[in-house]
């Protein structure tokens, strides 16, 4: 009995250990870190909702939903200068007028951060 308690225990820490994963550090990381910014309120959309397809598919197929122009706006300017975020991979971009310049941010938890500073947002954009 004693041998059947154990090998439970040792099966559900084995199982625990392998959904939970490891812990690696951001060094082994190839992502490139996030810019500031980009923990934000992401309101109601879910950035792993179609975590088949890769964040260039789901940028080009929601922005195929946009008008020919604005697609091709976002498309040119392919990530949010707020959060680093690819354009159109959490759902449909939002197109803003900043200082004369059309800017596209992921979504609507960018908007304040870009409004209170524009000027740092821009300067990202025309690098």
């Amino acid at each position: 009995m004693t041998s059947n308690v154990f090998f439970f225990n040792a099966l559900t820490l084995a199982l625990f250990i392998g959904i939970s994963g490891c812990n690696s550090s951001p060094t082994d990381s190839p992502v490139p870190a996030p810019t500031e910014g980009a923990v934000h309120n992401h309101g109601n959309h879910d950035h792993d909702a179609d975590s088949e397809m890769t964040d260039m598919e789901k940028m080009e197929q929601t922005l195929a939903k946009l008008p020919e122009a604005d697609r091709k706006s976002a498309m040119e300017q392919h990530i949010c200068p707020v959060s680093g975020e690819m354009l159109g991979a959490m759902g449909l971009p939002k197109k803003m007028e900043v200082e004369g310049q059309t800017v596209w941010i992921c979504c609507d938890g960018c908007e304040k951060k870009l409004q209170d500073d524009p000027e740092k947002y821009l300067a990202k954009l025309n690098q």
